[in-house]
């Protein structure tokens, strides 16, 4: 619509910033009627959806309209939060969707080891990490490249590490201008990767994302009682195949930067 994308399902994985939710029974029932390619018609009067195929209408009026609000962090990114993080994504136990094992990067990161340096997609990483502060613009275009489109599934793990990061800038807003301004521009013009890959990405550049990491962001500035913040990171490594757990690691290497830059 608009040459957009939209969601129209449950909140399983959360609310979307592109997502019109609908109760399961709901949801349940347009999946059945629905036959294959089928033609949907806005009407602007009426504010609904007519599933041609199906003869079902999807009547927004009576909706109620959400937003996915940020509260600010003004202080640094605390030690305790990247520690509960990288609990959590240890405990796991999954892998990256580009096959990282979090918690021995994090170890190598955080001692200065960098001991897998001959992995290619590490080394990709630390120039990613880099490039959030870099004023080089021919690198910093070139890694956002190398990660746009990389992973399989409808959002790349490349996409959803740059989710991550983009969650981190929303809430301390400390990247580099050049960073973002590079990102929105590739985005923007050029099919680089899948198209719900580019809407989330189109929308977490306008600082607007999901219900579940937003929660996670929200839950970030209480440094005395991590117990929430865990609860909530929990929720959103379960989403997807590896999606959650893509975007988590992109969150954790955005506070490990801006810890230590």
């Amino acid at each position: 619509m608009g040459g957009r994308i939209f969601f129209i399902g449950t909140t399983k994985n959360g609310l979307l910033p592109f997502g019109i939710h609908l109760k399961d029974e709901a949801v349940h029932y347009l999946l059945s009627a629905i036959h294959p390619p089928s033609t949907v018609i806005w009407n602007d009067i009426t504010e609904e959806f007519f599933f041609e195929s199906a003869q079902v209408y999807v009547n927004l009026h009576r909706g109620t309209p959400f937003s996915n609000k940020i509260n600010k962090c003004k202080g640094p990114p605390s030690s305790l939060h990247i520690k509960e993080m990288i609990k959590v994504l240890a405990a796991n136990g999954e892998r990256t969707g580009l096959d990282i094992d979090v918690e021995q990067f994090s170890l190598d990161y955080l001692t200065k080891q960098k001991n897998e340096m001959n992995n290619e997609t590490i080394r990709e990483i630390y120039c990613l990490m880099n490039a959030i502060h870099s004023n080089n613009c021919t690198e910093i275009e070139r890694v956002i490249r190398y990660f746009l489109g990389r992973g399989k599934g409808l959002t790349p793990s490349g996409d959803d590490h740059l989710v991550g990061l983009l969650a981190i800038h929303t809430l301390f807003n400390s990247f580099n201008p050049i960073f973002i301004q590079t990102l929105h521009k590739i985005i923007e013009h050029e099919s680089v990767t899948t198209d719900i890959g580019k809407e989330y990405l189109l929308y977490a550049l306008k600082g607007e994302f999901s219900s579940s990491i937003v929660n996670i962001l929200n839950s970030l500035p209480e440094t005395r009682h991590p117990l929430v913040f865990i609860k909530h990171l929990q929720q959103l490594i379960t989403m997807g195949h590896s999606s959650g757990v893509d975007t988590a690691f992109g969150m954790l290497i955005g506070l490990m930067t801006l810890k230590n830059h």
